[in-house]
């Protein structure tokens, strides 16, 4: 039992972003082998849209988080970068944070496979029709 450590139980998610917006720094701790390499953190998105600063495993899924995020890859390094993490979460890091959770999005994603579907077929002979050439305009309508 420690005096800074509660265990609520299961929350309705909708009630979620109100308990997280108390944190100071979020955790994504992952053991990491074949099983969880492939994970997608989708709740590390969703801490960014907070603001809060994130502290996670070093793994290939969150590459994509590493400008706005701390990778740990010991228990050691969570020590750390958890007090690094208090020291740097200024305003401006906030909204840096924010900023990028707001470009992150599903919709953005579907632009992103459709444009790489599309240059993979761009130039290749073939009897079948060409792939729907989905534009930021129509995104939107998904």
């Amino acid at each position: 039992k420690l005096p800074n450590i509660h265990f609520l139980g299961a929350k309705p998610a909708a009630e979620l972003a109100a308990y997280v917006q108390h944190f100071d720094v979020c955790l994504n701790p992952q053991l990491v082998n074949p099983l969880t390499v492939g994970n997608y953190p989708r709740k590390i998105d969703e801490y960014l849209a907070l603001g809060k600063p994130v502290v996670a495993t070093r793994t290939e899924a969150m590459g994509v988080f590493a400008q706005h995020t701390y990778l740990a890859e010991s228990k050691e390094d969570y020590l750390t970068l958890i007090e690094w993490a208090l020291a740097e979460n200024t305003p401006s890091r906030q909204q840096q944070r924010r900023a990028f959770a707001a470009t992150h999005t599903w919709e953005n994603s579907v632009v992103r496979i459709y444009a790489a579907i599309a240059a993979h077929y761009a130039g290749r002979a073939t009897s079948r029709p060409a792939p729907l050439a989905l534009t930021p305009e129509l995104a939107p309508s998904l």
